[in-house]
């Protein structure tokens, strides 16, 4: 896969997916974080589920069962990772995180329509 090999569009989904996958993705990938889950759970998340990393501006998007995929403004998936959800709360509270606005979460949604 290249690095900027697109993700192959999820079940059901007619359009192609526009999330293309890091070389750190890929290594992960390999190591058995849940990568291949992302197109999917950008589907399947709600405005609550995405959250925007304070320092570099990445999108996160929580998924099942502790599933948090981290993703460049320009659609580039960074990578994927299991976070229990009081890790998760504990970056929201220190302020590391912050919830996306009606215009993030729309330009994230816009990578997989």
């Amino acid at each position: 896969m290249s690095s900027d090999e697109t993700e192959p569009p999820a079940e059901g989904n007619s359009g192609s997916a526009e999330v293309t996958r890091s070389g750190h993705a890929r290594l992960r990938a390999g190591q058995g974080r849940p990568i291949a889950e992302v197109v999917n759970d950008i589907q399947r998340a709600s405005q609550r589920d995405v959250f925007i990393q304070e320092a570099d501006e990445r999108f996160v998007v929580r998924g099942p069962k502790g599933r948090e995929h981290v993703i460049e403004a320009n659609g580039e998936h960074v990578t994927s990772l299991r976070r229990p959800e009081a890790a998760h709360q504990a970056r929201v509270k220190r302020g590391t995180l912050r919830s996306a606005t009606d215009a993030e979460f729309q330009a994230l949604k816009a990578f997989v329509e």
